[in-house]
């Protein structure tokens, strides 16, 4: 037997509240995630402006003054070049390494480069390093190794030559 239509029960949709508390802990670690991440973007990437040095004339002779030089390294796309007290010294060109298609600098001459203007001025502790804008920053960071393991551990850095 079939009720009747005033006995039926309808059913009505009920709408729950949605659980916010999974959403907010959701949003909370992604919040937390960029923030972190903005952090590191910012000390990943270090803006220096680097002063520019005078050019070096290629007259002259290495003269000591007070027993110590005026004594750069200058990078370039050539090669490394020494210099110092009004003078440069020959350029030491990039090398060809076995196995390898690019030209390297020359580390190995120029540790002899540099023993040599050790043994001359022996007092001598300080180097500039001059680099290109289109210099490699490992390149820059294996020039002061190499200078560091010769004796000159007081290192400064100069933007590029303006002649």
């Amino acid at each position: 037997m079939a009720f009747a239509p005033k006995k039926r029960i309808k059913r009505r949709e009920v709408w729950e509240d949605p659980e916010l508390v999974p959403f907010i802990d959701m949003l909370v670690v992604c919040c937390s995630f960029l923030l972190m991440s903005a952090s590191l973007l910012q000390t990943a990437v270090i803006e220096i402006s680097l002063p520019t040095a005078t050019g070096v004339s290629a007259a002259g002779v290495l003269t000591p003054q007070g027993g110590e030089i005026n004594l750069s390294l200058i990078i370039t796309d050539e090669g490394l070049r020494i210099g110092g007290a009004g003078a440069i010294w020959p350029l030491i060109p990039k090398t060809k390494k076995p196995g390898k298609l690019d030209l390297e600098f020359d580390w190995v001459a120029l540790e002899d480069e540099l023993k040599k203007v050790k043994d001359r001025y022996p007092r001598q502790e300080s180097i500039i390093i001059i680099s290109e804008p289109e210099i490699i920053y490992d390149n820059i960071i294996q020039a002061m190794d190499v200078c560091v393991v010769q004796g000159f551990p007081d290192i400064a850095l100069s933007g590029q030559i303006t002649q």
